[in-house]
Parts: structure tokens; sequence; C-alpha cells
């Protein structure tokens, strides 16, 4: 039995959700967003009840199952909407999303015939919550969705490979209207103009010429440009800015920092990914209390607080060997640039560990409410500027902590 494609899989997940069963429910339309976005872009991290419940629940990080089945009940909810659906308007469909019991990774299913499918849905369905975890059986019918490798991430920045993933991440959660997150994203969603993602390359900061000579140029060439290649954990944050813009109906376009021009940053809001290599946030934190001083090349890059002039322990040594690298550091900012006068927020990390966990710490709601600890009232209307840590063990970065802020109007 043939895989479902990535276009099919999409059409049957945009029927679902605009359907009577899922519009007349924001929690379970966000929890289903969620799941399939895991399965849509592969994420390593497996989807266990305690990772939903901080995602999408907004739970704490001491989070105890045993003492809180909200999940297994919203997910028992969820499998009852999906089988009331195909049992009715969705009864036709030739691709079919079923979350087997005991499991919360999503499946599509390709039926040859709709109905002995739509009858194991409603088994599915028809199990309680219970809690413990039952041991399921697929039956032969039932296919897992395995993405291609053609739609997996590369390193290079390929528009129809960022593209291809964008569509694919739908899974960003959105909370409530009031929820900081919420606020945060607020004047970009509300702009008429399309969003600018613009990520740094390895051209080391500063806007590439090597386009200059194209008659001489070939594509293989092309594909071995500096300004063509990014690092993978900044392309990874920009498919989680894409699939948040996305999920919001947000229009955007992607543009590395070597193509980027200052017409471009005027035209509309920006989204700025990485420090170090995307001259256009170095520009704009150059400005601004906290921004990045570089050594000798090669050697540290730290980020600098003008109004405690001799702290320098925000570093990261680009000499270390890999694994003696234990921490980095990012700036995530929302501010209205004075230059062009238009919203901009930045993920940028010292090193790509720093993107990773500031764009983690951008879109994901549980994690953005660390800044209500330490913020002002009304914050939300404010520009701000925040220094992150977070911690590196063996190339993997983790969650972010705020370590130092700057609120202003």
């Amino acid at each position: 039995m043939r895989e479902p494609s990535l276009a099919e899989v999409q059409s049957e997940l945009r029927s679902l959700l605009d359907s009577r069963e899922f519009r007349q429910s924001k929690g379970l339309s966000r929890l289903l967003r969620y799941l399939c976005g895991k399965v849509l872009v592969g994420d390593p991290e497996a989807v266990t009840e305690y990772i939903i419940a901080r995602d999408v629940f907004g739970k704490p990080e001491d989070f105890k199952d045993s003492h809180d089945a909200c999940v297994r009940v919203e997910v028992h909810r969820l499998r009852r909407r999906l089988a009331d659906f195909y049992g009715r308007e969705g009864a036709s469909h030739r691709v079919q999303l079923v979350i087997p019991t005991g499991r919360y990774t999503p499946e599509f299913l390709v039926r040859a015939d709709p109905g002995p499918v739509a009858t194991e849905a409603e088994k599915i369905a028809d199990a309680p919550p219970s809690m413990l975890e039952p041991v399921w059986n697929p039956p032969p019918t039932v296919r897992p969705l395995r993405v291609p490798d053609r739609f997996r991430l590369s390193a290079k920045l390929g528009a129809s490979t960022l593209v291809l993933v964008a569509l694919g991440l739908i899974a960003r959660v959105w909370i409530r209207s009031s929820d900081p997150l919420d606020g945060l994203w607020r004047p970009v969603l509300a702009s008429s103009s399309p969003a600018l993602l613009c990520i740094g390359d390895m051209s080391g900061g500063r806007p590439s010429g090597d386009l200059a000579d194209t008659a001489e140029l070939t594509l293989l060439g092309f594909h071995f440009l500096k300004s063509q290649s990014v690092l993978l954990n900044d392309a990874a944050t920009m498919t989680r800015f894409a699939g948040l813009l996305q999920s919001r109906g947000k229009a955007y376009r992607v543009v590395s920092q070597s193509e980027a021009t200052f017409s471009d940053l005027q035209s509309g809001p920006t989204v700025l990914i990485g420090l170090a290599n995307n001259y256009w946030s170095e520009r704009l934190v150059g400005r601004l209390r906290f921004w990045l001083q570089r050594t000798e090349p090669g050697g540290k890059l730290v980020i600098r607080d003008r109004e405690h002039v001799d702290r320098t322990d925000w570093n990261m040594d680009f000499s270390m060997p890999l694994l003696q690298v234990t921490k980095d550091y990012a700036l995530v900012l929302r501010v209205l640039d004075p230059k062009t006068e238009q919203t901009v927020i930045s993920a940028a990390g010292i090193s790509a560990f720093g993107t990773l966990a500031a764009g983690d710490f951008l879109t994901n709601a549980a994690e953005f409410r660390k800044v209500e600890a330490i913020a002002p009232r009304g914050w939300l209307k404010m520009n701000f500027e925040l220094v992150l840590s977070t911690e590196v063990i063996r190339g993997k970065s983790g969650r972010a902590n705020i370590v130092a802020w700057h609120f202003w109007k």
C-alpha cells in the first residue's frame, strides 16, 4: 500500500481544521496541529505525555502525569472527534488521520475502501482514557506516515526545500489571546505587509559579493557559495518562525543576510536569525544596550552591556574544542527599528546553539512565559532586549534562561 504524499496529508489536515467538528473547538484544533506538526517536520523529540502537557497546555516543568490526566483526557476527546468527522463529513475521504490508542503520534492512512478504516477509527475512539498505557497492535491496513528524504531539511538555503518544510511546520502552539507569546507577535501579525525572515549565512556576517561575477559561475559553484549555505540550527530556527507565521495565516518571504537590502527591511516587519553571521542583527544590536563585540578573528565573541562595561562573561571562544563547549548566550529582542520604522524580532545566538535556544524561546508559549517574572507593567507595548543563556551538552543546546533584560518605550 502506498504512503500518502505530503500534499495529500496537508490537504487532509486542512479539511479537518475547516470542518464543523474542529471549528467549534479551538483547544482540540490546537492539539491536532501540534501532534501533526511533530510528524510533518520529522521532529526527533519523542511525543510524550509530558511534552504535550508542557507545550500545548502550558504545564510547568515539574508536571507529573501520574497526578494530572489532562493529556490523556484531551487526546481521548480528539480521537472521538476524529471518529465523528470520518463517520460523517469525511466518510468518503481517501486519506484518513488516526491516533492509535496508547500512542500520541498521528498516522495517515490511504484507503482503497473508506468503510473498514472508518470502523477502525471508531474502535480507537471508543477506548477509555485509561490511566495505564494500553498496548496497540496496528492492523495491516495502517501505515504510518514516513516523510520522504527529499522533504528533510538541508543545510543549504534552497528555496524549494525551505518552502516545503515551512508548509509542513504548522504546529507551533498558541494558547489564548491573553498569552504573552501572542502579544509578542501581535505587531508582526497585524502588519499589512508580509514578514521578512532574514537568516544568517556562512559569509561571515557581512553582505557578500560572491554573486557579482555570475557570467563565470557554474551551478555547482553556486551551490557552494558561502552566501547560499546556512547552519542547520539556524535553518531549524527559521522553520519554527515560518511555521508559527503560517499557522496564523501570515504571509512571509525568506532571504539570506547576504541577499537582504535595507529596502527589504523597510518593506515590513522582519525576523532576524543569527548574530555574528547576520549583518542586519549585528547592525541593529550595535545601537542597543546589549551588543556584540568581536575580538581577533576566530577568537572570542562577547555580548557587552553598556551599563556594566566591565562585564565580559557572556562570551564564546570559537577556538575551543566543540565537546568542551558547555554554555552559549543569545540576544532576543523586539524593537521598532528607528531606521526602518518597522518591527523587528530577533533570535541571535553568539553561536548556532544560542540561536536554536532563542528560537524555541520565541515560539514556545511555556518558555516565553518566563518573561512575565521580570517584565514591568505594560511591557508588551514596549521595546525590549533580553540576554539568554543555555546549557550545551555534547553539541546540543537546552532550554533558555533569562540572565539580563532591558525594556523601554
